[in-house]
């Protein structure tokens, strides 16, 4: 590195455990720790030191959120949140007669707005927005998908998605990192008539590649793909059957082919719930406007069905999903558009 008092891998090293603005700013301080810096195993290293290190990784976790109008994105320091407020975890670990109390304002820890895809699209807003890896997946209003790194405030437009032709009802997508090639994948299950088919768009090839196989699977509800053990995952039914046959299907982003999931319950209809992903385990959770409930599925042992438990919790719910966060023995999930901090036994919460 042109230092003759270090050895040639101390900063590689030293770099590696940084964040990645550091790392942007460093940039500029030669050529070589520019070539560093860029180097795709540069990044492959500096990721995996995040994602090994607990302590590191708790440094960096974001929540990403749109607004209401979903015409901006913004980014709060989770952990920072988190630790603000000292009483949280003592609050959560104790015995109260009230479940819920809301933090005083002045606790509030300010999010940032990240304006670098809206600036060149105003008059659009995020439909969805996925994430995998420190990447961003938003797809826009019209259908447009881009790739967005939050942390360089760098962005790349997809080419357009490919023709699967007429019949066909909507579309579905998800988002990944495949570990096994070292690339980021987006993948579209595409709801045709008479089954589903995939379309792969990998980041390094910068191009969509269409599977010609189909799958005899049809779709209630417009939910997207769910990331969890390599794979992303949709509450599906079965096509070709007398009655009902809903059944979790996982397309795995290495072998890029599909494998059923077995649900907990026969009786499960696929268009009153949705799969989604409970810290590292999948889950079933109710989904019905109008209608709360107070329980759901966790698989703890990933495949295998007789591992699902029921879980059940204390504020009923109409909508549930886990945000992806949790510490120690707390969970932060979201109870529709409210973010709810609750203790793993479900039945202390704290709304944030």
């Amino acid at each position: 590195m042109g230092n003759p008092d270090f050895p040639s891998d101390i900063i590689p090293e030293i770099l590696s455990r940084l964040p990645v603005k550091s790392l942007c700013r460093f940039r500029c301080v030669s050529k070589s720790w520019l070539s560093l810096i860029a180097d795709p195993d540069f990044v492959k290293r500096h990721l995996n030191k995040a994602t090994e290190s607990e302590d590191i990784f708790n440094q960096r976790r974001r929540l990403i959120f749109t607004d209401e109008s979903h015409r901006s994105l913004f980014s709060l320091d989770l952990d920072e949140f988190l630790n603000h407020n000292d009483a949280i975890d003592n609050y959560l670990d104790k015995d109260y007669d009230n479940l819920i109390i809301n933090i005083d304002d002045n606790d509030d820890v300010v999010a940032t707005e990240l304006d670098y895809v809206f600036s060149e699209l105003p008059n659009n807003w995020a439909f969805l927005v996925f994430h995998s890896n420190g990447l961003l997946l938003c797809q826009l209003y019209y259908w447009d998908l881009y790739l967005v790194n939050p942390a360089t405030r760098e962005s790349k437009k997809l080419p357009q998605m490919p023709d699967v032709g007429e019949a066909y009802y909507f579309d579905l997508f998800g988002f990944g990192f495949d570990h096994s090639s070292g690339d980021y994948k987006v993948v579209m299950l595409s709801y045709l008539e008479g089954g589903i088919m995939f379309s792969v768009y990998t980041l390094k090839t910068g191009s969509w590649r269409m599977i010609q196989t189909g799958y005899p699977y049809k779709c209630d509800l417009m939910q997207h793909g769910i990331l969890l053990n390599g794979g992303l995952h949709w509450l599906l039914d079965r096509v070709g059957v007398e009655h009902r046959s809903p059944v979790i299907i996982s397309f795995n982003l290495a072998e890029e082919n599909v494998q059923e999931i077995p649900l907990p319950l026969a009786s499960i209809d696929a268009k009153d719930y949705i799969v989604g992903a409970y810290r590292d385990s999948l889950c079933v959770t109710h989904y019905a406007d109008g209608v709360t409930h107070n329980e759901f599925w966790i698989m703890k042992e990933y495949g295998v069905r007789e591992s699902w438990t029921k879980v059940r919790i204390s504020i009923p719910y109409s909508v549930l999903r886990h945000s992806g966060f949790w510490k120690k023995s707390h969970d932060l999930l979201v109870f529709r558009d409210r973010l709810v901090l609750c203790n793993s036994n479900g039945e202390r919460f704290r709304n944030l």
